[in-house]
């Protein structure tokens, strides 16, 4: 703090008395700066009215204008400057009077230079107390001045959300004098959409930037409407509130909002509105509505205005008559049907999503964990739970929160039926071919009996005909062409053993040789005889068989 000089002047119709005063003191090293001298009243008058000093040591018997009236001319001119009168010991009446006008203090006369110095130094320093005293109120008072922001949104918080009594509310608000009316208030919260995804991974600088701007245009658009004040509710939320305007409605006002913001950032914004409440301490109960209505943006997926008067009727408990399609959707899942389960799920997420009013978007949080923990259950009975974590982490980090709309809960709830389904028909895949090759097996262990297909069925504990189906899907041919291409790959190794063909058919299940060389000629080109020469003599290439269509 910059130290200001106090400055002084002396009147006195003696001018060896002023001379003396002025000159022989050194006023200068208690910071005093002596501004004039005057030998008559009028002079001293003139001099004050110029130089305005802060103290005025004058004597009392003066011509032209005494130092009574002086005193009085003083005090209404410099009502804070400090009077020390001069007076002889017959004038002392006089300066009682001068005291009672406000005069600082009085010397007698005859006086020593150090007395009248101890008196003005005194005055000095009640001038500089006040000044101190003054700079610390204006110190305070500008102090108050740059937390007044601060201490309106402290008083908003306050009033949103806690129900408040009327005349604290009042009270309050008057101090901080808000630019708003107290009366006929609403609350708009907007939120940020699509908020974790845009901000997770960036920089401060970026998000404060993408707040301030959300902040600054929310302003200028309620600017146009009506007075509002617009605050930061939390990390992806702005709260406003506004007067109720006299013309366009909040709707209105809350759709320029979206638009703008939509124009000139990258951003979209939900908004929520709450009623209209006649005065402050009420304001917390259109904060709840805005709030509830923001929650319905859950449907809207963004950048849409949901009012509380669309949403406030939707206090019903919805019947859970579809059952039967939650056991459809288990069955197509169960049984690897992608396309039907999703046809399923979808006629269990719109048959609630066509009502009319909505449900609360809680209820549809709900029956996502029901859906999905439904899904989980049927894919465990299904497939080994060791198999699953990724299906397990997608259920997890799929949770439906606030900041996701219905379309999320769909693309979350499709993805964990496509790969539940991937896995359950991994799971059948890799089950079916150990069926399969336990049947192969089977096979070739009985290549000397008649092999038949229910047979062979019977011995994997499958029915005939899904046993059919299963070996042709898994091998690409029919029953029966395996076991008679596996019999004549037997007959052959056992030709070139040089082994007796009635010997071999009997072997391979065949009762007449005649009909084995008929089948083997069918598959090879040639009768068993002629395979057996042409493999002697080298003659012949040995990959020469395949059954001619």
């Amino acid at each position: 703090m910059s130290v200001i000089s106090t400055t002084i002047c002396f009147i006195d119709d003696i001018q060896s008395v002023v001379d003396g005063i002025s000159k022989h003191i050194s006023w200068e090293r208690h910071g005093i700066t002596v501004c004039g001298t005057a030998i008559n009243g009028e002079d001293g008058l003139n001099l004050i009215t110029s130089s305005k000093p802060d103290i005025i040591v004058t004597d009392i018997r003066m011509p032209k204008l005494d130092g009574l009236e002086l005193t009085r001319r003083v005090k209404e001119l410099l009502p804070r400057s400090k009077v020390i009168l001069m007076t002889g010991f017959s004038d002392f009446e006089y300066a009682k009077q001068a005291v009672q006008l406000g005069a600082f203090n009085f010397i007698t006369k005859p006086f020593s230079l150090a007395h009248i110095e101890e008196i003005v130094v005194k005055a000095k320093e009640e001038i500089e107390a006040l000044r101190n005293q003054e700079h610390h109120i204006a110190d305070l008072e500008q102090r108050v001045q740059e937390s007044m922001p601060f201490l309106r949104q402290e008083l908003f918080a306050w009033l949103l959300h806690h129900k408040v009594n009327e005349q604290e509310a009042k009270q309050r608000w008057e101090y901080v004098k808000p630019d708003l009316e107290p009366r006929h208030l609403l609350v708009m919260i907007l939120e940020i959409d699509g908020f974790d995804e845009k901000y997770r991974n960036s920089p401060m600088n970026e998000l404060e930037l993408a707040r301030f701007a959300l902040k600054n245009i929310t302003e200028e658009t309620i600017a146009l409407y009506t007075r509002g004040l617009v605050f930061r509710d939390s990390a992806n939320r702005l709260v406003a509130v506004l007067n109720a305007p006299l013309s366009d409605s909040a709707a209105a006002i809350a759709e320029a909002c979206c638009h703008h913001v939509s124009v000139y950032t990258s951003l979209t914004v939900s908004i929520g509105i709450g009623r209209i409440v006649s005065y402050i301490h009420d304001l917390f109960a259109s904060y709840d509505q805005a709030l509830h209505a923001l929650s319905y943006h859950f449907y809207t997926g963004g950048n849409a205005v949901i009012s509380y008067e669309e949403v406030a009727n939707t206090e019903m408990s919805l019947p859970r008559s579809i059952r039967s399609a939650e056991q459809e959707m288990v069955y197509a899942i169960q049984s690897g049907n992608v396309s039907q389960a999703i046809t399923t799920l979808d006629h269990i997420l719109d048959e609630f999503k066509d009502r009319s009013p909505l449900p609360k978007p809680e209820y549809f949080i709900s029956l996502y964990y029901e859906l999905a923990y439904m899904m989980l259950r049927a894919i465990q009975e299904k497939v080994p739970l060791n198999e699953l974590a990724d299906l397990s982490s997608i259920v997890r980090e799929g949770r439906v929160s606030s900041e996701r709309s219905l379309a999320d809960m769909r693309r979350v709830l499709h993805h964990i039926v496509t790969l539940g389904c991937e896995h359950i028909e991994n799971q059948s895949r890799s089950a079916a071919v150990k069926i399969i090759q336990e049947a192969i097996q089977y096979v070739k262990s009985n290549l000397d009996r008649d092999i038949s297909l229910s047979a062979c069925a019977k011995a994997v504990h499958l029915s005939p005909s899904y046993f059919a189906g299963l070996f042709k899907k898994v091998t690409g041919m029919a029953f029966s062409h395996y076991v008679t291409q596996i019999r004549i790959e037997e007959a052959k190794r056992l030709l070139l053993e040089d082994r007796p063909i009635q010997e071999i058919a009997e072997s391979l299940g065949y009762a007449e040789r005649r009909y084995f060389s008929d089948v083997f000629k069918k598959y090879t080109q040639m009768t068993p005889s002629e395979f057996k020469q042409a493999h002697l003599d080298n003659n012949f290439p040995l990959q020469k068989e395949g059954v001619r269509e």
